[in-house]
């Protein structure tokens, strides 16, 4: 509700506005718009009330972006378990719970003993996420979950190793979050928002064609398809990123009639990955992760992962690197008190045109490549992914984009540690700067 006392004070027009700005710029018209390089956008450096974009963003008045039946801003504090041994991955897990993790993600690269690793791990206190390996794991696993407690759990299936028609019956009788749509990768890879964007919602349109096809309705799919996001180093374009998957997902739902308005909201687990990071500099990675974890949280995502800097690094992670990122979000959550205001920053002008730009952009961009054959999107998504991880180099190589510590203001001290060989996904590398230089 607007304050009486402002009625008080005489309206400015947004020509008198711009003719200010212009007189305090003199003159330089082109600096009213910044062209991002990257994400391949143009906005606005100064914005209006009168903005045709802008809608009510009253907490009496809940939109897709905010989310639905949320009363706070309450995210999960996760991290990632790769089971390599059973017993050491059960001590990290519980290690993980006694300093402040809520969620974890379990990583089964072959057959498992889910009751070594679960050990003492109560499952309905927290989430928990198990990407699986193959469907006599997945069997083994939910039978030692229990089927009372699955609702606590989501998953991600191998799609070669499990079919739908295998676990049919356990998704009609309860709509498990089985499919993982994997934007995390994409984005390690170099992929800009809108990329990263459209990719989510090409493969989770397959995903849902596929669920629809073995007879399920529109609102018993979107209950069995969650979010991997990365979260890159843009601010506020990473912060719009979050509230336009709400937008796309939604529309995509709504063209195919669902019965329920909670199908319309998705479920987004978020990641601080290691594109900019650097192995010679560490302590810049505090900031930069803190950031990152910032842009999440504002942009609304129901759970987050801050990965150690050094997971990536031929030593591995350390207990130090491990502990600073869960506590990373304990002080966001627990000290900032971040997640005691739901959608902080909705209706502010700039973050609500970026959201629906990138939402725009992104739809574009879906619509482009979904009428493509599988092997042909393969092909455009690692063109254009490449290209925009090469420009993203030559724009720190030539210094347009600047990373402290890694092409500026290097650290003297002498750090014995280096990258181990990149990850890849769909026949590309996971992109590190600091290597490229």
């Amino acid at each position: 509700m607007t304050q009486e006392w402002i009625s008080e004070f005489a309206g400015v027009k947004e020509g008198e506005w711009l003719n200010q700005l212009l007189k305090e710029l003199k003159g330089d018209e082109s600096r009213l718009t910044i062209y991002d390089e990257i994400e391949e956008i143009s906005y606005s450096t100064y914005n209006y009330p009168d903005c045709k974009i802008l809608v009510d963003q009253s907490s009496s008045n809940l939109n897709i972006e905010r989310g639905f039946f949320k009363s706070q801003n309450r995210w999960r504090n996760g991290i990632q378990v790769i089971i390599t041994n059973e017993a050491e991955a059960n001590k990290k897990a519980l290690n993980a719970l006694m300093a402040g993790c809520d969620f974890i993600h379990f990583i089964s690269k072959g057959k498992t003993n889910w009751n070594i690793v679960l050990k003492e791990i109560e499952l309905p206190y927290i989430h928990s996420t198990f990407s699986i390996h193959d469907s006599d794991d997945f069997h083994s696993l939910t039978e030692i979950i229990g089927f009372d407690k699955l609702s606590y759990c989501s998953f991600d299936l191998p799609k070669k190793s499990i079919s739908v028609n295998e676990i049919f019956d356990l998704i009609k009788i309860i709509q498990l979050p089985i499919i993982q749509i994997d934007g995390f990768s994409l984005n390690q890879c170099g992929a800009n928002a809108t990329q990263e964007l459209a990719f989510i919602l090409t493969e989770s349109h397959v995903e849902l064609l596929n669920l629809m096809d073995h007879g399920l309705s529109i609102d018993e799919a979107a209950a069995c398809i969650h979010f991997r996001l990365g979260i890159g180093a843009n601010y506020l374009v990473e912060i719009s990123k979050f509230r336009a998957l709400k937008i796309l997902w939604a529309n995509l739902i709504k063209s195919y009639n669902p019965k329920h308005n909670c199908s319309l909201n998705c479920q987004i687990t978020a990641e601080v990955g290691w594109v900019n990071k650097s192995l010679k500099d560490p302590y810049t990675n505090l900031l930069r992760q803190t950031t990152e974890a910032m842009s999440a949280i504002f942009g609304g995502i129901e759970r987050l992962i801050i990965q150690p800097y050094d997971a990536c690094s031929i030593r591995g992670t350390s207990d130090l690197s491990q502990r600073m990122a869960l506590n990373i979000s304990n002080i966001l959550c627990d000290e900032c008190y971040l997640s005691n205001i739901m959608d902080p920053l909705g209706g502010s002008y700039d973050i609500e045109i970026k959201s629906k730009l990138l939402a725009t952009k992104g739809w574009e961009l879906f619509k482009k490549i979904d009428c493509l054959s599988p092997e042909l999107q393969d092909e455009q998504w690692k063109k254009l992914i490449t290209a925009k991880a090469n420009q993203r180099i030559e724009r720190v190589r030539n210094g347009q984009d600047t990373l402290i510590g890694v092409n500026k203001y290097f650290n003297l001290q002498e750090i014995a540690c280096d990258w181990a060989s990149p990850i890849s996904f769909q026949g590309m590398p996971f992109l590190r700067l600091e290597t490229e230089l």
